[in-house]
This record gives structure tokens, sequence and C-alpha cells, in this order.
């Protein structure tokens, strides 16, 4: 068979998803995958414990969703809140969660994969970055917003509670 007349078509479902975009009617979420990609510096701006699944199992697994900003590009991650101990067996707070929770939102994290000697595992290491290290952005008249006290109150955007998040106090501990 000769491969340059084969033609690949889209499903239903790609047509329609391609249309949608078009039209401004879908806002993709950007994930960040770390491995193999190199250093990634971020801004931490929030995160989320989540009902989710395990990618290998299909099981459903109580998820954290971090949402980064990247080059002004806002990011996500998703990680396992709990993980297998492989030596006992037992559930224990996943190393990312644990690691990010010593850092508060707006801090600048310079993020970066590194494998562990030995084994085909690895784990991403989290350095907070100094003030020092960024470089500032200088303040000018024409750079501070002038906001009236009732245009802010209206233009506050309302929190959106989506069904699948979790409540920290429903998390077994």
């Amino acid at each position: 068979m000769d491969s340059s007349k084969i033609k690949i078509e889209s499903t239903n479902s790609q047509k329609i998803l391609n249309i949608a975009k078009k039209k401004g009617m879908v806002k993709e979420k950007e994930f960040i995958k770390f491995k193999g990609t190199g250093k990634h510096t971020l801004k931490f701006i929030s995160d989320k414990a989540i009902n989710g699944t395990n990618f290998s199992t299909g099981q459903p697994e109580q998820k954290m969703r971090y949402i980064f900003e990247e080059n002004g590009i806002e990011k996500h991650y998703e990680t396992a809140i709990f993980k297998k101990d492989t030596e006992t067996d037992e559930k224990k707070l996943g190393n990312f969660v644990q690691n990010m929770a010593t850092f508060e939102y707006e801090d600048i994290l310079k993020l970066e994969y590194k494998p562990i000697p030995g084994t085909p595992r690895g784990f991403i290491d989290i350095k907070k970055i100094d003030a020092a290290e960024t470089p500032e952005k200088e303040v000018t008249d024409e750079s501070i917003p002038i906001i009236e006290e009732d245009s802010y109150k209206s233009e506050q955007p309302k929190e959106e509670t989506p069904e699948d998040e979790i409540k920290i106090s429903e998390i077994p501990f």
C-alpha cells in the first residue's frame, strides 16, 4: 500500500473540539511536565485538593492541583496527595505535597526533575528563589492602577467551587 495515499481523518469529537477552540468556547489548561524538560522558574499561584484518577490504575484517588505561572502563562500540575510506601505498604503523604507546604502563594520557585541514581524513579527538586535573584519591576505612577471603590466591588470575580473539589476536612489522615 502506498503510504502517500493514506488519509488520516479526524474523529467527530476532534472536529467538534477544533471548532469549539476556534470559537473560543474551550479554555485549555496547560499542564507542566517536569521529566526531561529541564529547570522551570514558576510563580506559585494556588493549590487545592480534588478528586482525581490514578493514571496507571484508573482508580479514583485524592490529588492536589497546583497552579503556577511560567512566562506569564498559567500552568497546572496534579499529583497524588498520598503515596504507598514501597517498604511498609502504608499510605503516606506524597513528597511533592510535603515539600510544597513549605512555600507561600506568590513565591518564585525553581523546579527540576532529578533521577534517583540506580532506580528508574526520580523526584522534583524545589527551591525558592530569593527576591535578590529576581529582577524587580520598576514601580511608577503609571504602573499603579487606580481603582474606584464601587467598581472594585462589582468587578471581583466570583469564586468557583467545582464539584470535584475536596474540603481539607474530608482528607483522611
